[in-house]
């Protein structure tokens, strides 16, 4: 059974932020393009409250890192259709 996720913010918050779980982790086997665009949003992301850890994230710095993820995964879909 294939769980592809909708790309939404509320699941990257939930695929990104959640706890460690099998279930997780099937998600992320499930959807290998949307977990590495959270990868490299991750790895440039600077949240607007300051937090140093992700244990620290407001709701607002996983909504703008979700949004950041959304826009990677569009302009990757563009770049391939291009």
């Amino acid at each position: 059974m294939a769980h592809r996720l909708k790309v939404t913010i509320s699941n990257i918050i939930g695929l990104w932020f959640g706890a460690d779980t099998p279930i997780r982790q099937y998600k992320i086997l499930m959807n290998p393009e949307l977990w590495a665009a959270c990868l490299q949003v991750a790895a440039e992301f600077r949240p607007e409250s300051g937090a140093l850890c992700v244990e620290q994230y407001r709701k607002a710095d996983k909504v703008a890192f979700a949004r950041a993820v959304q826009a990677e995964l569009t302009q990757t879909r563009e770049e391939i259709m291009a």
